[in-house]
């Protein structure tokens, strides 16, 4: 619900649908435009269709109450409206995976700590950024879920899209953008 939502038209959403739909069975079970109808406000109406499908899939149409998501980030990628990012979030974060995840924030910190040439824009350097957020990773998921968070915290908090807040960085020092001193790169977004 929050991709691309203010948390402040999100939370009263999210606490209605959860009154609604309690369990992922409870989703499978009920018809489309009644998961259409609860999400309704909130936009992206593709994101309620994809969780009505994943619901119906995963328990099989409700019949499963116990039904639980993957916890690998390639099945998760094979349900539907689940890509790269959700799925290296939900394995991390909800069942302690040693799995890379990519947002906007995360490749902002990532380009500019490791490799300030790539453009985070660019579909090819993406894809390094990617690499390096799956190399970056510690040898534990347990520690992932740690690591994953700070680097979205970081991007949202101090390495912004508009300012890089350099002189309070924890990663300063082994950053290639600060130690290039380029404020360029905060002014461009990058």
């Amino acid at each position: 619900m929050l991709q691309q939502t203010q948390v402040s038209r999100v939370v009263p959403k999210y606490h209605e649908f959860l009154k609604t739909f309690p369990t992922l069975a409870h989703i499978g079970r009920a018809s489309p435009d009644r998961v259409m109808e609860a999400w309704s406000g909130l936009g992206y109406y593709a994101r309620a269709r994809n969780l009505h499908r994943l619901a119906a899939q995963v328990t099989r149409d409700g019949a499963n109450r116990r039904a639980t998501l993957p916890s690998e980030p390639d099945a998760l990628r094979a349900l539907p409206g689940i890509g790269a990012y959700t799925a290296g979030a939900v394995a991390s974060f909800a069942y302690g995976k040693r799995a890379a995840l990519v947002d906007t924030n995360v490749a902002r910190v990532l380009s500019r700590v490791f490799a300030p040439a790539l453009s985070p824009r660019r579909p090819r350097d993406l894809t390094v950024i990617w690499r390096i957020a799956e190399r970056s990773l510690p040898r534990t998921g347990s520690a992932t879920w740690t690591h994953n968070q700070a680097l979205m915290e970081l991007g949202a908090l101090v390495c912004t899209a508009r300012i890089a807040h350099c002189d309070s960085c924890p990663v300063r020092l082994v950053c290639a953008t600060a130690a290039a001193g380029d404020s360029r790169k905060s002014a461009r977004g990058v």
